[in-house]
């Protein structure tokens, strides 16, 4: 095999820490809450309450869609692109190495896209990575092909 590269969306926030984050929010939106509720006016407590919990749900979700991930495998004449959703669910893609280019889309933004193709076939890979991300494993991707064309 000469290339075997798994592409994982960036998670900064680990879930220990999310729980610190999220009670320490509820900590703070309960003093507020009573400070509110000494002043009468308490119909605020419950709008606190479902910021504490939508912002408990999105970190939630956050982490369940970082279950997504791409491999990418060289091996023998293949070139395997598997995409697996947050479900749990496989695409995948093949190409005759051989005939597999790596092409890097510069975007005027400042982004970069970058596409596998060969033979009329265009598949995007790392859509989830920073734009740095995206060419240092595409120029990982076109090394590997060209140590397969030199072979």
């Amino acid at each position: 095999m000469i290339l075997d590269l798994t592409l994982t969306p960036n998670r900064s926030f680990d879930p220990r820490h999310t729980r610190w984050l999220i009670f320490g929010i509820g900590g703070i939106f309960l003093l507020g809450g009573l400070r509110f509720l000494a002043l009468g006016a308490w119909p605020i407590i419950p709008f606190m309450v479902a910021d504490t919990a939508l912002l408990a749900w999105a970190f939630r979700a956050n982490y369940a869609s970082a279950r997504a991930h791409e491999r990418l495998t060289l091996a023998g004449d293949a070139l395997t692109l598997a995409r697996v959703s947050a479900q749990g669910r496989v695409r995948r893609f093949g190409f005759e190495a051989y005939w597999t280019r790596v092409e890097i889309e510069e975007m005027p933004s400042g982004d970069a896209h970058l596409w596998l193709a060969a033979r009329g076939q265009r598949v995007r890979v790392g859509g989830f990575l920073s734009a740095p991300e995206r060419r240092a494993v595409g120029a990982t991707i076109a090394a590997a092909l060209s140590a397969y064309r030199s072979n």
